[in-house]
């Protein structure tokens, strides 16, 4: 929800069950991402994040239910909404979408009216659409959407039984020969490293991770190979992690090709953005299938990383 008060707007959420007992400072990293936990206690402890309009403690311990909010100066503005992103299917319980590749689909740090929600307050007004699941913001391709409570919960339950059949299409850098079955465990880095959301391979701690890659056609001129990708688990940043695992990085992927260093830098802005092969990582969500109330779906976005590589 977004409110105006002179240069600030206010975004309110409610805290989900499984983030009850959370403190202020975390639950604030968790919602908004890629802040420091030193930068949401300063954001805290200045006022400018609430619960149900009373101050905070950073340490303040959120119940489920509560209603807390954030008073920020919008880092973009209403005009910077993109207007390309493609209505796939729809009918009374689905909105399918297909999102550009520089589009985050809920509000961050960065950006607050270019994410897919403003998107859908604007074109949507008056009902409640709701994302079934994430793509990262420089991901493009497929969004399964749900107009209705009971659709965006049988949804969310299919992905967590691994029940949503998903392909993706990746340009690698490098020459990938024959298929690859990837099943490192993936952990989040934290304190391990520079970029604490990067996902590492973690055999001790990680989360079970399984993803199969399928070489379709290499470039020799770029020495890029676009692969198929069907991960069957769903972990954060798992196809890109498990590329880059296999020595076959994403092109133009900012964390996982370029490097923490350049990650990190470009999160600052001092990035030298003419280093990049492409301005946006080469990963696109192409295919989907599922069932819903006893009918199969299928859906295919197109996709531009064919034309990268000939025919």
């Amino acid at each position: 929800m977004l409110a105006c008060r002179s240069e600030k707007v206010v975004q309110r959420w409610y805290v989900p069950h499984h983030l009850g007992g959370i403190r202020a400072d975390r639950y604030l990293v968790h919602h908004i991402g890629r802040i420091s936990r030193n930068k949401a206690q300063k954001i805290i402890e200045a006022g400018d994040f609430k619960l149900s309009s009373a101050l905070l403690k950073p340490s303040r311990k959120l119940r489920s239910g509560d209603t807390v909010e954030l008073w920020r100066i919008p880092p973009d503005s209403p005009e910077d909404l993109l207007s390309n992103i493609k209505v796939i299917f729809e009918d009374e319980k689905l909105l399918i979408l297909s999102k550009p590749g520089d589009l985050a689909i809920h509000p961050t740090a960065r950006y607050l009216y270019r994410t897919l929600t403003y998107w859908l307050k604007v074109n949507y007004p008056g009902q409640s659409i709701h994302p079934c699941h994430r793509l990262d913001r420089e991901t493009s391709g497929l969004l399964i959407c749900a107009k209705t409570k009971e659709a965006e919960s049988q949804i969310k339950k299919a992905f967590m039984n691994g029940e949503i059949h998903k392909t993706y299409l990746a340009l690698v850098d490098g020459r990938l020969v024959r298929p690859i079955i990837c099943e490192r465990p993936l952990a989040l880095q934290g304190s391990r490293g520079l970029v604490a959301i990067k996902m590492i391979e973690d055999q001790l701690d990680g989360l079970p991770c399984h993803t199969e890659f399928k070489p379709l056609h290499h470039d020799p001129v770029s020495n890029w190979t676009l692969v198929e990708c069907t991960p069957k688990t769903g972990r954060q940043h798992q196809i890109r992690a498990h590329l880059a695992l296999e020595g076959y990085p994403i092109v133009g992927d900012k964390l996982y090709g370029m490097g923490e260093a350049f990650f990190d830098a470009y999160t600052k802005h001092e990035a030298n953005l003419t280093l990049l092969p492409l301005p946006h990582q080469a990963l696109h969500a192409w295919k989907i299938r599922f069932c819903l109330d006893g009918v199969e779906y299928g859906f295919e976005a197109e996709c531009a990383l064919l034309g990268f590589v000939g025919n």
